[in-house]
């Protein structure tokens, strides 16, 4: 884990993030938007980018692998869990690969940056 001043509380950040997405995918389905029938393919990429990107400024480089890995691994249980729960969800692998699609972006975009960007908010935070 990266040496952040407030590690504690990014983690925690981490982990309500992480609780509110699966919260949120498997929580007994509401139906879809008529007006836009594959929002939920953006929605599966936007958390998994989030979550993603959170977690892997968490860490260092060395570890974005196995982030990645754990990251894709919990949309496939996710999907999993919607399949074998009976409240109207069904597994997708569609779900799956606009979860994936949103991880590999995370992973790009935390590739650009050398320092983590929780860094540099606690860089900004700091008194002068």
């Amino acid at each position: 884990m990266r040496p952040l001043q407030w590690a504690l509380w990014w983690v925690l950040g981490g982990a309500a993030l992480f609780g509110l997405i699966v919260y949120v995918c498997l929580r007994p389905s509401s139906g879809m938007a008529p007006w836009f029938p594959q929002i939920d393919k953006l929605q599966h990429a936007g958390a998994f980018f989030a979550l993603s990107f959170w977690c892997l400024a968490l860490v260092e480089r060395r570890a974005y692998l196995r982030v990645t890995l754990v990251m894709i691994a919990v949309g496939a249980g996710i999907e999993v869990a919607q399949g074998v729960m009976a409240l109207g969800r069904s597994a997708e692998w569609l779900d799956l690969f606009a979860d994936v699609a949103g991880v590999l972006m995370a992973l790009g975009v935390s590739l650009l940056r050398r320092d983590s960007w929780f860094a540099k908010v606690e860089t900004w935070l700091q008194p002068t």
